[in-house]
């Protein structure tokens, strides 16, 4: 029925889960049709609910989609209300603008979680007490902190958005839910040793399709996500907003589209999930398991908490630690990013925590095809002492050497609240060097992949999909000393290979090109390069300045 058949004062029925599976009635009395309240064109049915518990605890959160006949014919879903309000009046979105999303052709290409900062919300205008807003979606979770949760709200970061304890855990297989109007739906966003899964109602099946919710879940656009039934415990009574209690059950479908009048979807095929492992190593061993969903936006987020989670339940956030961290990011196609890195600081689980997700992200938005997720696998061994040092200082002899001639070099660390190191190395000067000035500077693995990206910066810029695997396993290790010979030498890349040493008549060629995309300048030449593993977590860096004579 379209809302302009409705009329003041009719009446009908409307059909929800209050408790288990089973669906319930509510009565329906139409007060009105709000004019373009969604939208040009796009309007929103006001009406009066009562029966079941909703004298008592007004409109409840998960009742969104919650499908309304009159005269037996199909209106629309229960979707909004007001804050604070004293009786159980909402929206309902009407039931051709929620149709038309399920009648969307699937699409592969995802849509972009909605961010808008304080100042972009502010210009856009607050939301009130006197707004009517969707009824927010309570999220069932298990297995997170309250910091945890915290990060997990940030991360969601919809209107509405209420995290509350699942009591019977992560998922209820064992429980059968009616795939019909009135039955819950819940999106699965985490499930595993880690739980989260949004809760609203079924307003229409049918041909192998669903709609529900009636308003957007991230207004994702076209997406692809687990769809299942959810068991409702409880409905929670609150002044603020009411809500209902569940938990996930068993998988019916997937999310295809998340727009602004409803979520729609398909019936049976379930989208797979990416697998996440974590295993510590600290006092004492722990290993988690779960999986969180496929999305270019929120996937690498939900990793990140999940690694937050784990870290923080059974250890500790902030504090001296040392951490050493392996990471195997497995493909589709059997190849793989194997990484490596320690960290030492007061905060050296965070900054583990940023890093290791990092090509998370990259590989969900990058541009090249055939970079498909299969699994992820953490593994982290934690001790609570500091093993940090700084890079003091560096010594030459002789200062100033022939090219073929062997040179000694001393480096002193400081380390944290201890007595002075001394590194010595060794290095053979090659003999085809010509004289000149030379640089001879010390840092960290880390530092040295920065000189690097600041020396020829076009071999960073990937320009395949294998280029893209080498740089994201291309790290440099805190706590690795590097010692590189350097002199200023103008040079080119060519699809990102360096071209050391060309003669003036081939950089007076290359210079002359006007073509773009496939030459890129070289800031100086690195003659030689020595790398020594050590006990401490590097930081800061020393150069000496280096003539070389003739021999």
């Amino acid at each position: 029925m379209e809302p302009s058949e409705l009329r003041r004062g009719m009446s009908g029925f409307g059909l929800t889960t209050f408790q288990g599976t089973a669906i319930d009635t509510f009565q329906v009395e139409i007060l009105g049709v709000l004019k373009g309240s969604l939208g040009p064109r796009m309007d929103m049915i006001l009406a009066r609910l009562s029966g079941g518990p909703l004298a008592h605890t007004g409109l409840v959160r998960g009742m969104s989609g919650s499908p309304v006949y009159i005269d037996g014919r199909l209106i629309g879903a229960i979707s909004y209300g007001w804050y604070f309000s004293k009786d159980p009046i909402g929206g309902i979105t009407p039931i051709a603008q929620m149709l038309d999303v399920a009648t969307r052709e699937h699409s592969t290409q995802y849509g972009k979680v909605l961010e808008l900062d304080e100042e972009t919300t502010g210009r856009l205008g607050g939301e009130g007490v006197s707004t009517l807003a969707p009824l927010g979606m309570p999220i069932a979770v298990a297995g997170f902190s309250p910091r945890g949760r915290q990060v997990l709200r940030d991360v969601l970061d919809a209107p509405g958005i209420q995290l509350l304890d699942s009591p019977a855990g992560q998922v209820l297989h064992d429980q059968e839910v009616p795939i019909a109007p009135g039955a819950s739906l819940a999106v699965q966003l985490i499930r595993g040793d880690y739980s989260a899964a949004a809760i609203g109602t079924l307003t229409w099946v049918g041909d192998g399709r669903f709609v529900g919710f009636g308003h957007p879940l991230f207004l994702l656009g076209a997406t692809n996500l687990p769809a299942t039934g959810a068991y409702i415990h409880q409905v929670i009574p609150i002044q603020t907003a009411s809500f209902k209690l569940g938990t996930p059950t068993g998988a019916m479908g997937a999310v295809r589209q998340d727009r602004l009048p409803a979520i729609a979807g398909t019936l049976g095929e379930v989208p797979d999930m990416l697998p996440v492992r974590v295993a510590l190593r600290a006092a004492g061993d722990h290993d988690f398991r779960c999986e969180v969903l496929r999305h270019p936006e929120l996937s690498a987020s939900l990793v990140r908490l999940v690694l937050f989670n784990s870290l923080e339940t059974t250890e500790k956030l902030f504090g001296d630690a040392t951490l050493r961290m392996r990471s195997r990011i497995a493909l589709a196609d059997g190849r793989a990013i194997e990484r490596e890195q320690v960290y030492s600081s007061g905060i050296a689980l965070l900054s583990a925590v940023v890093d290791a997700v990092q090509p998370v992200g990259v590989l969900l938005n990058n541009p090249f095809a055939g970079l498909a997720l299969d699994s992820l696998h953490f593994e982290l061994e934690i001790s609570e002492t500091l093993a940090q040092a700084r890079i003091a200082g560096l010594r030459l002899s002789p200062p100033d050497p022939k090219a073929g001639q062997r040179i000694a070099l001393q480096a002193t660390l400081q380390p944290y609240r201890a007595a002075p190191v001394t590194e010595h190395l060794v290095l053979e000067l090659p003999a085809y060097l010509e004289p000149g000035p030379f640089v001879v500077r010390v840092g960290s693995g880390v530092a040295s992949t920065s000189w690097e990206a600041a020396r020829q910066p076009d071999a960073f810029v990937p320009r395949n999909a294998s280029d893209l695997l080498a740089l994201l396993e291309r790290t440099g290790a805190a706590n690795e000393l590097v010692v590189e010979l350097f002199r200023a030498a103008p040079s080119f890349t060519v699809n990102g290979r360096e071209l050391p040493g060309l003669p003036p008549s081939a950089l007076a060629v290359l210079s002359a090109d006007r073509s773009a995309g496939h030459l890129g300048p070289v800031q100086g030449e690195v003659v030689l390069r020595h790398t020594l593993t050590t006990d401490y977590v590097l930081f800061g860096e020393q150069s000496l300045d280096m003539t070389l004579r003739k021999p």
